[in-house]
């Protein structure tokens, strides 16, 4: 008994992991295509007639108001290009209000706000203390009056029509929230190999979004009706994640748009982008812990892409150490060599992608692939770390600044 349930462990741990970040985006690819081949099918036998008479243009939408809110913390060196990059949107002027929060910055983000006290369209609120993302949210959407709220950040900058094409997939009542596409900008000789990441998170949330489970939404650009807003708990972390969730799991679509994209700068090392990451996933498990709801209050296709996508990914490193831990157990108890083989493999793999990752961190130009198991190995290592704060009450809704 005992024996079976080690190997389990030892086994299951390895296949989970590797289902998560490799097996699971082949399936996903698979049935994504599958549903879209019979929408496409399901298309051509409609019987509407779907002839568009020659010289026909589509009348141009009636655009609802619009409120994008943004909270800021010591964003001098963004804020005032952000604020004329939204007034310079293609998107009516008399229907579109920019609320910007300065969460208690201490450089000259407030001030530099305070520039644009005369321009109607812009609600610029300098708040003097730190409270956190969380509720200085909460603080500007309770001052919105606009059905439809776009939530971004600071140093986010959107193409020029990108709001218009968020806005437009709202002409569709079942639709809840639309999210953007996030744009990585930099890191042309940096270790960090996050824009490569993103890159395939890009790909698993366009096959999410087929199957109709996307999940959550990109913070950068991202949109929801007002209707469905639920106040965040002041501590939270993942706000986008939540806000966004809370709209699929009181069951409104979530729908992406590629079209509608915004860009940013990524921090050209590892060790910076660790330590976003270690904040990411400390909200990732305060969401886990908080909101079973996610789970199930979802479709199955949301619950199978969370657990798939999602909960695999932040229990990773601790799966990967049980299996680890198993398989040493299983070579001691049964003198077995095949175990020990099995283990050692195992501890070989990790170390070496932690010594890329140490060498990375000290300039020394590697491998592209060797750079990305090095970028893997500190996610994960991100994530191990994020749990044993969570875990012992090590975190906080108040939030500092990086490059990202």
């Amino acid at each position: 008994m005992l024996h079976t349930l080690l190997a389990l462990i030892a086994i299951g741990g390895v296949v989970a992991v590797l289902y998560s970040y490799a097996l699971y985006p082949v399936v996903l690819f698979v049935v994504g295509s599958v549903v879209q081949g019979l929408r496409d099918v399901g298309f051509v036998f409609r019987k509407r007639d779907r002839r568009i008479d020659a010289g026909h243009t589509e009348a141009e939408p009636d655009w609802p108001p619009v409120a994008v809110v943004i909270s800021a913390y010591n964003e001098e060196t963004h804020i005032v290009s952000r604020i004329e990059n939204l007034l310079a949107l293609d998107y009516p002027a008399d229907r579109l209000r920019a609320y910007i929060g300065s969460d208690g910055s201490r450089d000259r983000t407030a001030e530099l706000m305070a520039q644009f006290k005369d321009e109607p369209r812009v609600v610029a609120l300098p708040f003097e203390v730190n409270r956190g993302k969380a509720s200085v949210l909460n603080d500007l959407v309770s001052r919105t009056v606009e059905p439809i709220v776009v939530f971004s950040d600071a140093n986010t900058y959107f193409e020029r029509s990108a709001l218009k094409r968020l806005v437009a997939r709202f002409q569709d009542p079942k639709v809840g929230g639309v999210t953007g596409e996030l744009r990585l900008l930099g890191n042309a000789g940096g270790d960090n190999q996050d824009s490569l990441y993103w890159r395939i998170e890009q790909f698993l949330k366009f096959f999410e979004a087929r199957i109709g489970a996307l999940l959550g939404a990109n913070g950068a650009i991202y949109a929801i009706r007002r209707t469905l807003w639920q106040p965040l708990r002041p501590d939270t972390i993942c706000d986008d994640f939540c806000v966004a969730m809370n709209v699929s799991a009181a069951g409104h679509r979530l729908v992406y748009e590629p079209k509608a994209w915004a860009e940013e700068d990524t921090p050209e090392q590892i060790g910076e982008e660790v330590k976003r990451r270690i904040r990411i996933g400390i909200g990732n498990f305060q969401a886990l812990a908080r909101h079973p709801q996610y789970l199930t209050r979802t479709s199955l296709a949301t619950a199978f892409a969370y657990v798939s996508h999602k909960v695999l990914r932040w229990t990773a490193p601790h799966l990967l150490l049980l299996a680890l831990a198993a398989s040493v157990a299983l070579a001691v108890r049964e003198q077995s060599s095949g175990w020990a083989i099995y283990a050692l493999a195992q501890a070989t793999s990790y170390g070496l992608a932690w010594a890329g990752w140490r060498l990375t961190t000290r300039g020394v130009k590697l491998p592209t692939l060797v750079k990305l198991a090095a970028f893997l190995f500190a996610l994960n290592w991100a994530f191990l770390v994020a749990s044993w704060r969570f875990s012992t009450g090590r975190a906080s809704g108040s939030w500092g600044r990086t490059s990202r």
